[in-house]
């Protein structure tokens, strides 16, 4: 009796575990927009930090 309550707990945990990790429902442009977006602040950031060197 003990064997499959354990047995049924390790497949529920195994389901539960594979239920929350499951991350690729993301669609892959939502990446390539997140990526873009870094991009521009960094290019953007970079701008700022070029108009402070000039004005010294």
């Amino acid at each position: 009796m003990l064997k499959k309550w354990m047995v049924a707990l390790g497949m529920v945990s195994v389901l539960t575990l594979a239920a929350c990790n499951n991350n690729d429902d993301e669609d892959p442009a939502d990446d390539e927009q997140i990526e873009e977006q870094e991009q521009d602040q960094d290019q953007d950031t970079d701008d700022t930090e070029e108009d402070t060197d000039q004005s010294e």
